[in-house]
């Protein structure tokens, strides 16, 4: 049975696919991985700058904030805070630990000191903070550890919260995992029942898993072999994969149906020379009119990713190469192996349920008479949403990476309005190149200090003029000059703590600030700017800036300009695919002008709703215009047969519109309930992208069906 329901080639494929699948699990780590500094690569001058700044000075900003709230005051707050600090003290990736009880004398000790309150106290004192330095190479189940002691001492009158980028990283590996997970098993699940019921095949079934399935194990086999890890964006890559070679199949599959309908007598209005052809001709014949405009479309998709390469960012360089690996794997398997059980079938398999056909041909003459409509909707919304381009939010905080009503959000958002969440590094000199260990730069030191803290960005800044000002408490201070007390704060007896503060040759001093995310209105870089104008008005030069708030702006404004430019890149690239496949000006014109109302559509409605478009969903705007000229190609080549066949121009675009709308939709459906899938994710990035290619593919292919004809035949 399994003989006549396979062939010999196909039996082939089925091997070679079960021996890369061995490979991929083998050889392969599939699991998501968001480091601490998968915001640049390594040649980034931004990143460069972060890494001397490490050279300078000892790094403290590797930290989790730990916020108690309760009754501060009380022995049994401060028994609890001393037995978490002991528990978390005794994991090996903790390299040191301050709280009430571990630096400070006390509660009360901390109040009256400079140090200890801005770093530890909460300004409304209802609250204190254990701050945890951690090794910058911690594994991944550290905070899971230390969440375990959290839940074990946590009561009702002793509420912990948790902040910090180490904890933020962690929080988005956990989600990028349970995701991959749950898209490659819902993928393969969703699409298979999906294919059965469109082409009542099972040999089609096999054919189009066997394919996808090798399209992803291949692509991660490459990107393995270049260094590239499944990260931030590329942990959805086996859907989006996935997706693209569906895509080929669909159009392949119908060319294959429309020939069998031609062989069979069933098309009254294009009968050709199919009846002497057998099976295996038909296919060859049906991958010969869809070759081309498949291999354009993966061609467009090719350079979207490809375009991504330039971007310094380096989640989006990372989709960028296993996006351009995804592509190409994608269009080869599909063409490569799905034909081989496509030339099983040997009677029209792609029977439609009735009712499906029917509603097909129903909702096509429905729409037909009303594409002034559909026009007039998709015109509208570029209308109603084109002011919002000029007020996207590029630049979201990492609070947007969370649900809006998670208890993760409600911790992160508590301890940002209680001293801030994100740490900005600001290495500052004297503009006249004095030291920085004398009376009078320190008294301007502190004024710098405290017109720091007057700025609504800033939550809290702990720099050297604090940490002088501690130091002034001690018995007999008044007797040490500022360049003694130093030397004494870098001993081991205070833990070496100016060496996180100043440089040995007291030329360069650091200012570590959190900073407010909560009500920002600017954007990152005009927040920093702001505040090094502050510092050169004490006439301090700001020689160095780091840390990941800083990080954080200059990825955003890359994600903003790669958008602008990159969209920009894509229309001109369009463009000459369309003239070289169409061999018309009019018709590449055309393509081009309706491919450029779907950006339009979709940032201004991202814009219009005030959603953020943060690293994870900036790249679905290329990626929906690379693949939405997808069925515009493919109507150009079902427009070319027509016209060459001796029907008239108009006539050759209704009937390439007719006999195009089945696949089209039929694509477009596929497409959408692959990034479908994203909103089944926790992880409202993941969301967002998933939400704005459905989006954008809705309106490509409402595009391509009325608006592209009606600009290409003019």
């Amino acid at each position: 049975m399994l003989k006549n329901f396979l062939s010999k080639e196909t039996w082939v494929f089925l091997l070679l696919s079960a021996l890369t699948l061995v490979v991929l699990v083998k050889f392969v780590d599939l699991t998501p991985h968001v480091d601490s500094d998968f915001f640049f690569s390594n040649d980034d001058l931004h990143y460069q700058a972060d890494n001397e700044i490490s050279r300078l000075f000892t790094r403290k900003d590797t930290q989790l904030i730990i916020s108690a709230r309760g009754d501060i005051f009380s022995e049994d707050y401060k028994k609890r805070i001393e037995q978490l600090s002991n528990l978390i003290l005794t994991l090996d990736a903790v390299t040191s630990l301050k709280s009430i009880t571990h630096g400070p004398n006390g509660i009360h000790d901390a109040l009256a000191s400079p140090f200890w309150k801005r770093l530890l106290i909460s300004t409304t004192q209802e609250s204190t903070n254990i701050i945890v330095i951690l090794d910058a190479n911690s594994s991944q189940r550290l905070i899971s550890k230390i969440e375990d002691m959290i839940y074990a001492l946590q009561s009702d009158h002793f509420h912990i919260k948790i902040s910090g980028f180490p904890y933020i990283v962690d929080l988005i590996n956990r989600y990028l995992i349970r995701d991959f997970r749950l898209f490659s098993a819902l993928a393969f699940t969703f699409f298979g029942i999906v294919i059965l019921i469109i082409f009542h095949s099972w040999r089609i079934l096999l054919g189009v898993i066997l394919s996808c399935a090798n399209s992803c194990n291949l692509t991660f086999l490459m990107t393995h072999l270049l260094d590239v890890k499944i990260g931030i964006l590329t942990a959805n890559l086996a859907t989006i994969i996935f997706v693209m070679t569906l895509s080929h199949i669909v159009f392949m599959t119908f060319n294959w149906e429309n020939l069998k309908k031609t062989t069979s007598g069933k098309d009254p209005e294009k009968k050709e020379d199919h009846e002497t052809k057998d099976p295996h001709a038909l296919v060859q014949e049906a991958l010969k009119i869809t070759f081309w405009a498949s291999f354009w479309s993966m061609f467009t998709t090719f350079l979207g990713f490809l375009s991504l390469l330039s971007v310094q960012a380096k989640p989006l360089r990372e989709l960028g190469t296993a996006g351009s690996i995804g592509t190409l794997m994608a269009f080869f398997i599909a063409y490569g192996i799905y034909p081989s059980f496509l030339r099983l079938e040997k009677s029209p398999h792609h029977k439609l349920n009735r009712h499906i056909k029917h509603y097909y041909q129903r909702s096509y003459a429905f729409l037909i008479k009303r594409k002034s409509l559909v026009m007039g909707i998709i015109f509208g919304i570029i209308l109603m949403t084109f002011h919002s381009l000029g007020s996207l939010n590029t630049d979201p905080s990492l609070i947007s990476y969370f649900s809006e009503k998670s208890k993760i959000t409600e911790g992160l958002k508590y301890i940002d309005r209680n001293g801030g969440s994100s740490p900005l590094i600001i290495v500052i000199k004297d503009a006249g190149g004095e030291r920085l260990n004398t009376n009078q730069i320190y008294h301007r030191l502190w004024a710098l200090q405290k017109d720091l803290e007057k700025n609504p960005d800033i939550g809290t800044v702990v720099s050297l003029p604090v940490l002088l000002a501690e130091g002034k408490r001690s018995k007999f201070s008044f007797f040490v000059g500022p360049e003694k007390m130093l030397d004494i704060l870098e001993s081991p007896a205070y833990d070496r703590i100016a060496e996180s503060f100043v440089t040995k040759d007291r030329r360069y001093g650091l200012f570590l600030l959190r900073m407010n995310e909560l009500n920002r209105t600017a954007t990152r870089l005009e927040v920093i700017e702001g505040i090094q104008k502050i510092i050169r008005a004490h006439h301090f030069t700001p020689h160095l800036v780091g840390g990941i708030y800083a990080l954080q702006g200059h990825l955003a404004s890359l994600v903003a300009t790669s958008l602008i430019y990159g969209l920009l890149n894509l229309t001109f690239i369009f463009f000459l695919i369309a003239l070289i496949h169409s061999h018309s000006l009019r018709i590449a014109v055309g393509m081009t002008l309706s491919i450029c109302l779907l950006p339009f559509c979709m940032v201004g409605a991202v814009g219009f709703l005030k959603v953020p478009l943060d690293i994870i969903s900036a790249p679905a705007a290329n990626l929906a215009m690379s693949m939405g000229i997808d069925a515009m190609l493919h109507l150009t080549q079902a427009y070319q047969r027509f016209y060459k066949s001796g029907q008239g121009r108009l006539k050759a675009w209704l009937r390439a519109s007719q006999v195009m709308y089945e696949p089209v939709i039929t694509s477009t459906f596929i497409v959408c309930s692959g990034f479908g899938i994203f909103f089944c994710s926790s992880f409202p990035p993941t969301q967002r992208f998933g939400g704005a290619i459905v989006f954008g593919m809705l309106v490509s292919a409402f595009t391509a069906i009325f608006i592209f004809p009606a600009l290409s035949r003019k």
